[in-house]
Formats: structure tokens, C-alpha cells, sequence
């Protein structure tokens, strides 16, 4: 026969070579699930039984009681004058009403024994030859007190009538068929349809059951709370009398969609909608309609629909506060920038005459100065308004970056060029402080993205700082790195006085000077608006340092801003 093995989840059948895996898993479907996993189960007839045994399925438990490892093998046992039921099925199945479960009982032979079987029967509609699924639900010694010796072949026919009137009878009598496990099968299924309602019950969301034309079938207790309705007093009501007059058609087309096109559902975002309050007023709450299936399992009955309802009144509150703690932190910040910028652009004007005057003064223009004291002296007031016109400037750039005024123009830069030429400018400075400055560039570093202005005032501060905050003979390497994650590094790293790591924090706060930094002019902005230029251009700034063993500065770009060659 050369069966084939099909798997459905934890259970396998042994298939004849023609059945399909759909055919398979229509005979499957109409036993339940319970009965497939746990008993023998078969299937004869049909269009695929070429033979005299007509077996066409079989599972792993059958196999099992049958001793066989084959379909062939099953098929001989139950031909067998010991097994001796596939005949007694095969005259059920031309028999039996179409889509009504039968339970009958055959003869039939295990362990070298002469037992009867109690059989739940199932004959597919519009099969022909008539296709027949069974699964064994008990099997018994057989009883003299019947009537007939133990091992006497019983009339087939007469046996098939018999138990046929006997599984009307009990179904008359409510008792449901296969009363073994089928009904520990539908006591197992209760207790989950308890377990199931008793969740829907409790969830905080409102959940209604729809009828196809969108009519309220079923309510849970969160929905009544939340449309302030009682469930028979909303029980066939439309689910948009419920909502606000505004929201009604909002929602009308969103049920009518998914009536349409149930393929939708795979797209399904649900939809805001304003529902009517109990006492006047409306409620925000996030509607979310999905097809829950057939009633009747597919047999022509119309669909139902579900509609979740999520109160987002607490939610809508949140986002009206960040709104407003928004709004006036951006006014806050327009109020500081318009600020600074006035009080750079006061302090200029007297700052520009101090410095002029200063440097007429001490390049002795009109004459000499007299004491070399007073000439000191105008050194000292030239240094100190340069200082204050920069953290004027350093403010004002601040400013404008955090408020998002600041102008930049994004290139294609070369990182090695901005690099090298930063370190240029910095080596007198590193001459006079006894420090070396070292170089080391990727030769295949790509462009980035950014604004070259920023880019260098980026690492200019970054190399005055591991300058200023070096030892004398200390040295300071610059490089570049293309990193395997596919971003470009800028290092910057110096041997000098270091931080402790739980500084690095407060060290790029505005205004803030370490205690353990050593005495040095300043104004606590160099490293936050270096941070800053760094994040406008997209990049990343991350500080590591030990006291007494220097500093690493990395700016990184992400590979959304590498340009590729």
C-alpha cells in the first residue's frame, strides 16, 4: 500500500499513498480533538480504498493495539478472523446517516481474546463510496448473558441495526456518545469555556459580542461599567447607538470594512471613537472590531464580531499634561535664547571698546606706558574680556542648539582632514605645555554626514581639554576607526589628570568645574556644548575615565549618517 506518515500536532497517521494531507485532516476534523490524541482511531472507504480491506487511515494508538508497524499490517489484524471488525464497519458505513455520530459495537479481538469494541462512528457527507471515521472508545470481554456464545461471528447486519437503535435511544435518553472519554473530552471543555468566561469577565477592557449586522449579542461586566448599560438593556442594540453622533461613522465604516474584507484584519490598528457617558458627556476610548469565527463551525450560519473598548481617559490626561509641560518648556526655552542673545548682544558693545582700548594700550600706539606694572595689568583686562566675550558666544550657541534655531549645514565631510587639521592648530598650544600630540587615521574611513563647522569645533574642544588637562611630558593621540557595526569613531585620548568615573556626569552639566580639576581658566561649557554640537549632528558622545590615568572622548557617527563612496 506504501503509506505515508502525516502529522497533526502531537498525533501521527498512517495514510494511504493517494490521501491527501486535506483529506486527511477532514477525517481527523470529524472526531474531536480529544479522541484523536487518546484512542485507536481508523478511516475506511472513500474514494481511496482500492482494496478489499478498505483502510485508508490509521493512527499511532490503532497501530499500537493492532501490533503493526504498517497500514497493511493494521489492516490484515483487523481482516483477521481475531480482529474482525473492518467487514462490520464496512457494512456500518453504507448504513449510517451522513453527519450523525453513531456508537456501535462490533466483535472484536485482543491479547488472543474474543472481546466486543465499542466504536464511534462518523460518516463524512458527499463521499461515495461512503468514507467512514471511527475511533475505538472501549472495548470488553464479551458477556454469555447476551445470548450468544463467546467468539460466535454475529450477524453483521443484525448488529449494525441493533446498536444503531441503541445509540438513538441513549441520544433520546441525553446520554452523549463515546460516554467514556468523549464525556471527559466535554467536561474538559466546559471547564475551559468556565475558565475563558471567567477571564473575559475580569478583563479591565469592555468586550461585546456582535451579530453581523453589528448588533450587541453579549456584554461583559467592564463594558456595562464603562457605556453605563446594563447587558439586556443593550442585548440588540446597534454598537454605534453607544457611541457619540461624531464617532458613529467612523465606526460604521470600520465594521463595514471588516465585513467585507476580513483579509483587513491582518492590518487591523482599531480606531479612537468618542462613547455617550451615563451622565452626559462623552468618554475617549480606543475601539478594536475583529471576526471571531463561525457559530455553527462553518455551516452556513453568519459570523460574529467582537469589539474591544479601552477607556483612554486616564491616558488622554497623561498626554494633555505633556502637552502643556511641553509647551512650556519650549517656551522656557525661546524665553532663555531671546534672553542670552540680548545680554550677548549688550555685553558686546562695551566688551569690544574695553578690548580695543586695551590692545591700543598695549601695543603703545600713543605713547609708552610708563610701568611695566600697568602694562600686565592691560594684558590681564584683554585676557579677561576675550574670556567673557567667548562664554557670551558659548551661551548663545547653547541656546540656540537646545531650542533648535541653530543653523547647520550637513556635508559629505572627510572625518581624517577635520582631524588632522584640528591637531595642527592645537600643537603650539601642546609645545607650550610640554605635551605630544599623535596622530592615527583609518585609510579606508568613509564620509560622514555632518556639519564641518560643528565637526571642528567638536574636536577642538575636545583636544584643548585633553591638552589643558595633561601633565608636562603627557601625550595626547588623536585617531579615527571604522567600526564593524559600520560606524565611524573620533578618539580622543590623553594620560593626564583623569576623573573619577562617577564625574563624568556632572563634568558635561553647563557651569560645573570638578574639584579635583586643576586650576586653569574655564567656564564649565566647553564639554556640554560639545556634547550638544555633537547630538545636533546626530552623533554621540560618550566620556571614559580613572583619576591620575587619563581620559578617552569617542564621537561616533551611526551608520545612518556614513556616506557610501
Amino acid at each position: 500500500m506504501g503509506a505515508k506518515l502525516i502529522q497533526f500536532g502531537a498525533c501521527g497517521f498512517l495514510c494511504h499513498p493517494a490521501l491527501t494531507k486535506r483529506g486527511a485532516a477532514r477525517i481527523v476534523k470529524s472526531l474531536t480533538a480529544g479522541l484523536c490524541s487518546a484512542v485507536p482511531v481508523l478511516a475506511i472507504g472513500g474514494n481511496h480504498a482500492s482494496d478489499r480491506s478498505g483502510l485508508i487511515l490509521a493512527n499511532d494508538a490503532l497501530l499500537e493495539l493492532a501490533g503493526a508497524s504498517s497500514l497493511e499490517g493494521a489492516a490484515r489484524f483487523l481482516c483477521s478472523e481475531l480482529g474482525g471488525c473492518l467487514e462490520h464497519l464496512a457494512e456500518a458505513a453504507a448504513q449510517i446517516e451522513a453527519s450523525i455520530p453513531a456508537t456501535l459495537e462490533f466483535p472484536f479481538g485482543t491479547e488472543g481474546a474474543r472481546k466486543r469494541a465499542t466504536f464511534y462512528c462518523y460518516r463524512l457527507p458527499g463521499s461515495d463510496p461512503p468514507l467512514l471515521a471511527a475511533a475505538i472508545l472501549d472495548i470488553q470481554a464479551c458477556c454469555h448473558g447476551r445470548g450468544k456464545p463467546a467468539g460466535a461471528k454475529a450477524t453483521p447486519r443484525g448488529e449494525v441495526l441493533a446498536a444503531k437503535q441503541k445509540s438513538q435511544a441513549q441520544t433520546r435518553a441525553g446520554a452523549a456518545p463515546g460516554a467514556g472519554l468523549a464525556a471527559a473530552e466535554l467536561r474538559r471543555l466546559k471547564a475551559e469555556l468556565r475558565e475563558l468566561s471567567g477571564i473575559l469577565e475580569i478583563a479591565s477592557d469592555g468586550v461585546a459580542v456582535l451579530d453581523v449586522e453589528g448588533r450587541i449579542l453579549k456584554l461583559n461586566r467592564s463594558g456595562e461599567a464603562l457605556l453605563g448599560v446594563d447587558q439586556h438593556e443593550a442585548a440588540g442594540k446597534p454598537f454605534t447607538s453607544l457611541l457619540a453622533p461624531e464617532s458613529r461613522r467612523l465606526a460604521q465604516d470600520y465594521f463595514d470594512g471588516l465585513k467585507l474584507t476580513p483579509a483587513q484584519m491582518l492590518l487591523n490598528e482599531g480606531r479612537e471613537v468618542l462613547c455617550l457617558a451615563q451622565r452626559g458627556g462623552t468618554i475617549p476610548v480606543f475601539l478594536t472590531l475583529g471576526r471571531i469565527g463561525l457559530p455553527d463551525g462553518g455551516r452556513g450560519a453568519p459570523p460574529r464580531f467582537c469589539a474591544l473598548m479601552r477607556d483612554l481617559t486616564h491616558w488622554k490626561k497623561i498626554e494633555r499634561e505633556l502637552n502643556e509641560a511641553r509647551r512650556l518648556a519650549e517656551r522656557a526655552s525661546a524665553l532663555k535664547s531671546d534672553f542670552l542673545a540680548r545680554v550677548s548682544h549688550e555685553i558686546r558693545t562695551p566688551l569690544n571698546a574695553i578690548l580695543g582700548f586695551a590692545e591700543v594700550m598695549a601695543n603703545e600706539c600713543f605713547g609708552p606706558v610708563g610701568n611695566k606694572r600697568y602694562k600686565g595689568y592691560i594684558r590681564d583686562i584683554y585676557a579677561s574680556g576675550s574670556l567673557v566675550v567667548s562664554l557670551a558666544d558659548d551661551l548663545l550657541d547653547l541656546a540656540k542648539i537646545e531650542s533648535g534655531k541653530m543653523e547647520f549645514e550637513f556635508a559629505s565631510i572627510d572625518a581624517n582632514r577635520v582631524l588632522s587639521g584640528c591637531v595642527s592648530i592645537m600643537k603650539p598650544q601642546a609645545r607650550r605645555e610640554r605635551v605630544v600630540i599623535k596622530l592615527c587615521l583609518s585609510p579606508a574611513l568613509p564620509n560622514v554626514l555632518a556639519d564641518e563647522r560643528a565637526l571642528r569645533q567638536i574636536l577642538l574642544n575636545l583636544l584643548s581639554n585633553a591638552v589643558k588637562f595633561n601633565r608636562p611630558g603627557g601625550c595626547v593621540t588623536a585617531s579615527t576607526a571604522f567600526a564593524d557595526s559600520g560606524s565611524v569613531v573620533i578618539r580622543i585620548r590623553d594620560t593626564g589628570i583623569g576623573m573619577p568615573e562617577e564625574s563624568i556626569g556632572e563634568a558635561l552639566e553647563p557651569f560645573r568645574r570638578l574639584a579635583a580639576a586643576q586650576p586653569s581658566v574655564g567656564t564649565g561649557l566647553g564639554l556640554p556644548l560639545t556634547k550638544a554640537l555633537a547630538e545636533a549632528n546626530h552623533a554621540s558622545l560618550t566620556l571614559r575615565s580613572k583619576e591620575h590615568e587619563g581620559t578617552l572622548a569617542e564621537v561616533v557617527f551611526p551608520p545612518s549618517r556614513i556616506l557610501a563612496e
